[in-house]
């Protein structure tokens, strides 16, 4: 939880706060503590345009565009990122080296760098930001009756005795562009306060990894699922998170967020005891590509809509052997489905069949199909920031393997502007479910019709639940979403 004025929280047995500077703190089972920040100062961060990446592993493929770009007058600069770590005699590399346009690192020459290099190439660069000032300020502790217990130089850590847990009051949640929440939440581990990088305050837990997993899992699939898709699920999630440490959230004060950037999670409070026996179940394995040491990050999205979406067409990068997007369908019926959905024909006819596909089957799937209509004066306003005035057609100009749009045109009486990327495309069109969609007219409105929940990379949660319901086991499942993975135990 981050960008906060206060953070208050309470113990569940005696407790000792660690302030950094020295001091120590106690405190009583059952004490309502409150931290506020004094005299902070935000991080200093320098921006760059990232113009593409890949596993350190395949690092040689960066070197030919590295010249391309010198060629074109670009400088450019590299940059590694993500981890080489040993656990239980087993090294995993999940490095990736970064190819940045090199900048003055303010946020106007990185969206100029951006601008000019699509203008010029096509290649749709992103921002990226790299730490080089951090935070500054003094975290005061206080007490339920207002005394001030002490202070600490931009961070504190809670240690609960016997490890007992404890509780952080109003955690805001679905902090996304539709839906804010706030809730208590009890965790177990450690509660770390610091500044974020902006200078509020970010209350941070500290938990192992397999305590995590017993929160995550039922935050990401309900449990009431059978056991084996509920030990996909637990497998899935361990190698996502392992696969995401050191490479994601790298201005921030930790390693992963709680919500679906990364994996939902919601503490001790989500867990039951079928998700933690899938959990126990699965201890320690991770999936593993073909090449040794490579591990799969294990992406997942709840709905693929009967056809899974290739990871580069998702988010760019280098494209992973294990994330090909493919039919979702039993042997019989993915026969007849062409295994690319790119040409709005066949993408057309799809969306009226597949009535096999396995996320189809479960009772609780949401979104398999769906339509979205969108009057002339929604769309307009939805478009207005892009400048193009009154909508007179929307265009998908590419497609990924699935279907799923990656480039969508808006042309109105004023100009036309275009949208690349899924999640882009969909949050514009009033946070459509997913990308795989047609557009349709039904006298002056937008008639959109799709499929599917999700980006569609990796597995299929829901398809995994039906695949389960069919009698497939947890290894089955995850062969049938990450093409030539496996899983191996690592701990």
């Amino acid at each position: 939880m981050e960008g906060q004025r206060e953070i208050a929280f309470r113990p569940r047995a005696r407790a000792r706060v660690l302030l950094r500077g020295g001091a120590v703190v106690e405190l009583p089972a059952g004490a309502r503590l409150r931290v506020r920040a004094r005299e902070a100062t935000p991080a200093v961060i320098a921006w760059s345009a990232l113009l593409d990446e890949a596993p350190l592993a395949e690092r040689a493929r960066l070197d030919e565009e590295r010249r391309t770009w010198r060629a074109l007058g670009l400088s450019v600069v590299t940059r590694i990122v993500g981890g080489l770590y040993g656990i239980a005699g087993r090294v995993v590399d999940v490095r990736r080296e970064l190819l940045l346009a090199d900048t003055d690192g303010t946020v106007a020459a990185a969206k100029a760098a951006i601008d000019e290099v699509r203008a010029r190439t096509g290649v749709h660069a992103r921002l990226h930001g790299q730490v080089v000032g951090r935070p500054r300020g003094r975290l005061e502790l206080v007490g339920e009756g207002g005394d001030l217990l002490g202070a600490a130089d931009a961070a504190m850590t809670l240690v609960v005795d016997g490890d007992a847990g404890f509780v952080v009051e109003r955690v805001e949640h679905e902090r996304g562009p539709v839906a804010r929440g706030r809730e208590d939440r009890t965790y177990v581990g450690r509660l770390y306060v610091t500044l974020d990088a902006g200078g509020a305050l970010a209350a941070v837990h500290g938990v192992p990894l397999e305590e995590l997993l017993r929160g995550l899992v039922p935050s990401e699939m309900p449990a009431s699922v059978p056991l084996e898709a509920l030990k996909a699920q637990a497998v899935t999630a361990r190698s996502n998170v392992l696969a995401q440490l050191g490479a994601r959230h790298l201005t921030d004060p930790f390693m992963l967020c709680a919500e679906v950037h990364c994996q939902a999670y919601r503490g001790d409070g989500a867990r039951t005891a079928r998700s933690d026996e899938a959990v126990r179940a699965t201890r320690g394995e991770a999936l593993f590509g073909k090449a040794e040491r490579t591990l799969v990050d294990a992406v997942y999205s709840a709905s693929c809509g009967g056809h899974g979406e290739d990871n580069d067409k998702v988010w760019g990068g280098a494209p992973s052997a294990s994330l090909r997007g493919r039919p979702d369908l039993p042997p019989d019926e993915a026969r007849d489905v062409p295994a690319d959905l790119a040409d709005e024909a066949r993408l057309r006819a799809f969306l009226a069949g597949a009535s096999g596909a396995y996320c189809r089957r479960p009772a609780g799937a949401h979104n398999f199909r769906w339509e979205r209509r969108l009057e002339p004066a929604e769309l307009d306003a939805l478009a207005s920031p892009l400048g193009v005035g009154h909508v007179r057609a929307l265009v998908i100009r590419s497609r990924g393997v699935s279907g799923r749009a990656r480039l969508l045109a808006i042309q109105g009486d004023a100009g036309e502007a275009e949208v690349a990327g899924e999640l882009k495309i969909r949050r514009l069109l009033r946070n459509l479910p997913s990308a795989m969609f047609v557009v349709e007219r039904d006298g002056a409105a937008f008639v959109l019709r799709g499929g599917g929940w999700g980006h569609g990379a990796g597995m299929c949660q829901w398809g995994a639940v039906g695949r389960a319901s069919a009698g497939q086991g947890y290894r089955e499942i995850l062969r049938a979403y990450y093409s030539g993975a496996e899983v191996a135990r690592i701990y």
